[in-house]
């Protein structure tokens, strides 16, 4: 038994689990694995991540009788990096930590402060999930935020998390800041009192940022000084994307006011 590390950009696969004729996460790594010759059986990740949604530090379980090599294996694989293995018993469940990306569009932060806080805690979250069918949806989490400069960082920490759980969470916060949702309906829906539709809000935002194994893992500096350039490629080219569309954004602002000018000044002409 082994459990591996892995990093990865959500965005470019159809989620964590194999799927059929779709691209995901765990497909392409058994796809190399096998190519490489090595035999293994999946035992899924601990924590599954859905289409669009990136992991940091996930943790992948399987069997495999040969030893792993972890630059080899990242090597061969696009938009996934295995940085970490252990064969460490881990204790499971294990403690979970999601963070949420949220522009702010004017939000009333006090509001913000006060709706995050109606989820931190043990509650039935059959409202704020997408129901399998199956599952027992009381959970137990701990949520709070913080903010740098534009943007909302919340963070969600936690044993277990339901199908798209915390998107729906973010979206139910939003409603309630925008008078779309009353205190009275979420913690009466928390309470498993009612039943509310909450939306779940994009899945690109959304990072499994940690999972705290508590385990000697084996971590290979060569793959995790190339996860480190990536992110830096990923930074260099968003910071000047977003001065581009800031610039962009300020020059059509410009544009209109000389409209509005033009038409006033022609309105009033015609009036004199």
């Amino acid at each position: 038994m082994v459990y591996l590390k892995v990093a990865y950009n959500g965005r470019e696969f159809y989620g964590s689990q194999i799927q059929p004729d779709v691209r995901t996460v765990e497909g392409d790594i058994f796809k190399i694995l096998k190519n490489q010759g090595i035999e293994a059986t999946n035992l899924g990740f601990l924590s599954r991540t859905d289409k669009g949604v990136s992991a940091l530090s996930n943790i992948l379980k399987l069997e495999v009788k040969e030893e792993l090599n972890l630059r080899k294996i990242t090597h061969e694989l696009e938009d996934i990096w295995i940085y970490g293995v252990t064969n460490d018993k881990l204790n499971l469940p294990l403690m979970k930590t999601y963070r949420y990306y949220l522009f702010d569009k004017g939000y009333d932060e006090n509001l913000i402060r006060e709706g995050l806080s109606f989820f931190n805690g043990n509650h039935d979250f059959f409202s704020f999930s997408k129901f399998n069918g199956y599952e027992e949806t009381k959970r137990n989490i701990e949520a709070g935020y913080r903010k740098d400069g534009q943007i909302y960082i919340f963070e969600f920490k936690g044993k277990g998390f339901l199908w798209q759980m915390i998107r729906r969470i973010v979206g139910s916060i939003v409603d309630y800041v925008e008078g779309n949702l009353s205190e009275e309906d979420i913690l009466a829906a928390l309470a498993g009192e009612k039943t509310i539709n909450s939306r779940p809000f994009p899945p690109e935002y959304l990072l499994l940022y940690n999972i705290d194994d508590k385990s000697n893992m084996y971590y290979d500096d060569y793959v995790i000084r190339a996860l480190k350039r990536r992110f830096l490629d990923l930074f260099s080219d968003l910071s000047a994307r977003s001065l581009l569309e800031k610039e962009s954004f300020e020059q059509i602002s410009e544009t209109e006011k000389l409209i509005k000018r033009e038409k006033s000044f022609e309105f009033n002409s015609r009036v004199g």
